[in-house]
């Protein structure tokens, strides 16, 4: 199965996000929009994982989080990787916070030894919005997001299983920052 790490966001993030999606789709031409329930920030894509792997994934993610309390952290800007003028994924930033680099160095150190490849790319906290097959094709200015702030204080090790309508997400295991399993 198709397994990654998120920091899952709250409701209300996933709705203002889906708010501002609403007044963006307008704009744009060759996007594939994600859905409310799909958004949240990825913390390592392991790809195809059996069982046992997913077990030691979740017993690895619980032994981390009593060290960490909720991330606070705000949504930003409206960017794009590769770049915003070319993208392939694009997505709403969010605002740079040192505890949750140093969750996600730490879980690409513990997944590390348990033998998944760890990411050479810098971390960029984003959530994905929409993806370009093709091109992108803008018909009016893109506006950028309301500066929002808000807590992650639920991590998931979460499923992926691609059907017709595209991805959906189900948690194998949640996690309160701080705290043991929920």
């Amino acid at each position: 199965m198709r397994v990654f790490v998120a920091a899952l966001l709250p409701e209300e993030i996933k709705e203002l996000i889906n708010e501002y999606l609403g007044a963006l789709k307008p704009a744009c031409e060759g996007v594939k929009w994600e859905r409310r329930e799909k958004l949240h920030v990825t913390l390592k894509f392991l790809g195809d994982v059996d069982e046992l792997q997913t077990g030691l994934v979740t017993a690895a993610i619980d032994k981390l989080l009593p060290a960490f309390s909720p991330f606070e952290t705000n949504v930003t800007t409206l960017g794009g990787f590769p770049n915003l003028r070319n993208p392939r994924i694009l997505y709403v930033g969010l605002s740079e916070n040192r505890e949750l680099e140093a969750f996600h160095e730490k879980i690409e150190r513990e997944l590390g030894s348990l033998g998944f490849v760890s990411e050479r790319r810098k971390f960029t906290p984003h959530v994905t919005v929409g993806r370009i097959k093709s091109r992108l094709k803008l018909k009016n200015p893109l506006a950028m997001p309301e500066r929002t702030s808000f807590e992650i204080d639920k991590i998931g090790v979460m499923k992926s299983e691609l059907g017709k309508e595209g991805s959906v997400y189900t948690p194998l295991s949640l996690f309160n920052l701080g705290n043991k399993n929920s």
